[in-house]
């Protein structure tokens, strides 16, 4: 009975942290500024905030759109044609924040993958050490394989990051696919 009400709970708990790691994973991937310092050394944050109060006039989204703070992307309206057209600037710089974040997003899933792995030898070893006798504790069980599960649930939301989300919005931000891929 216990045992019920405290594994219903955890799954709660786990759908709960789950529903904010993919609302903070969203909004985290709606606002990325870049900005560069006085030594030409680039920046970036995940909220207009967080950049340095210096350099905020010159912050722009990384992701292509404008801001209140930066006219770097905003382009005047043209009719409409059939080749998609990308921002003003310098595009090496533009791709470069792509490519960046393609790189990040596969160090992350890399990252994941192995910490997932390690989760599943300690709990093979937790299984195995209780082999052939009652497994003891069902919460401790039932802890292990929630862990998995978030594990596996980060993993596929990085794999379906880098094989759509991404390559979508650097579509719609005019990037080439193929800058993607170098």
């Amino acid at each position: 009975m216990i045992a019920g009400i405290v594994r219903n709970f955890l799954i709660k708990v786990i759908i709960a942290v789950s529903l904010v790691m993919v609302s903070a994973s969203t909004s985290a991937l709606a606002e990325t500024y870049r900005w560069t310092d006085e030594n030409g050394n680039v920046g970036y944050a995940d909220s207009l905030q967080k950049v340095p109060p210096q350099y905020r006039e010159s912050a722009r989204r990384a992701d292509g759109k404008s801001s209140p703070h930066s006219k770097t992307f905003q382009t005047a309206p043209s009719k409409p044609t059939d080749a998609v057209s990308s921002p003003p600037g310098d595009p090496e710089e533009l791709y470069s924040v792509w490519r960046d974040r393609m790189n990040s997003t596969r160090a992350d899933l890399d990252r994941l993958k192995v910490q997932r792995d390690i989760a599943q030898k300690e709990y093979d070893t937790l299984r195995g050490e209780r082999f052939g006798k009652v497994f003891a504790d069902p919460e401790v069980d039932a802890r292990h394989r929630a862990k998995l599960a978030e594990m596996d649930e980060q993993i596929s939301e990085k794999e379906h990051a880098l094989s759509t989300t991404i390559p979508d919005e650097a579509r719609k931000a005019g990037i080439p696919a193929s800058v993607l891929s170098q």
